[in-house]
């Protein structure tokens, strides 16, 4: 019984250790810019999509670029975070807040997924997000982005994503069956005049006078530069043999 015990629980410590061993990073937020508890929710996120799909989503924030473009600071990061050869399919988003630049570093089954995409697709998922501050957000719809394109949404995530349209869908039936109904009341029409209201020839005025009792305020928009460029096309290249495919913009 106890020769049993042992094995049972040597059985045991070694799953533990290969469950931890997939259990990866995903969060490097070197710029400081998240609470504990977003690194943990998005550390969570990733995670499961790697568990899933086998795809592995990295998610990174730096203060200091070292000097380089925005493609060539995502590329070198990614390939020296991340093993290439244990990990080869993936994508690795990055914001440099010293450069005001976000970039998608993808390779493997991550170039054919997310870099040949249209240009502005990855701007039209984080930029808003990124420009206005919340890089928590901008981060998490990224990871539902990715997760989306590997594994499509089930009727029930279907049915909850339109949910709003059906609600707003049937305020309109319902707007318009109120119309209907009003069509069909019978209202007294409004006359300009009151003829029908005066004695002939009992009103005799001797004075008028104008009297406005509303204006008219004309305002004109004043155009401002945007902060931030739509992403741009897609770029490529190799790290140690290993191919690479980027996108982004600034924000």
């Amino acid at each position: 019984m106890k020769r049993f015990l042992l094995i049972a629980s040597l059985a045991f410590l070694v799953l533990t250790a290969a469950a931890q061993a997939e259990t990866l990073r995903h969060v490097s937020d070197l710029a400081g810019k998240l609470s504990a508890g977003e690194a943990s929710q998005l550390e969570q996120q990733a995670q499961e999509v790697y568990d899933k799909t086998g795809f592995d989503i990295i998610l990174h924030t730096t203060n200091d670029s070292q000097g380089k473009g925005p493609m060539d600071y995502s590329f070198d990061y990614y390939h020296a975070f991340r093993d290439a050869g244990r990990y080869p399919d993936g994508a690795l988003f990055a914001i440099m807040f010293d450069t005001r630049d976000y970039y998608e570093a993808a390779r493997g089954r991550g170039i054919a997924l997310l870099t040949h995409r249209e240009s502005n697709d990855l701007a039209n998922v984080v930029q808003g997000k990124l420009s206005d501050g919340d890089y928590y957000g901008a981060m998490r719809d990224y990871v539902r982005y990715v997760r989306r394109l590997l594994i499509p949404p089930t009727p029930m995530e279907r049915t909850m994503e339109l949910a709003p349209f059906i609600g707003v869908g049937g305020l309109v039936v319902g707007l318009v069956y109120a119309l209907i109904l009003k069509s069909k009341l019978n209202t007294a029409k409004f006359k300009r005049e009151a003829g029908q209201y005066i004695v002939p020839n009992s009103l005799n005025l001797t004075d008028s006078q104008d009297i406005y009792l509303y204006q008219t305020v004309t305002r004109t928009k004043i155009q401002t530069s945007s902060g931030g460029s739509r992403g741009g096309g897609f770029s490529s290249g190799s790290r140690g043999g290993t191919s690479y495919g980027g996108r982004g913009g600034k924000f």
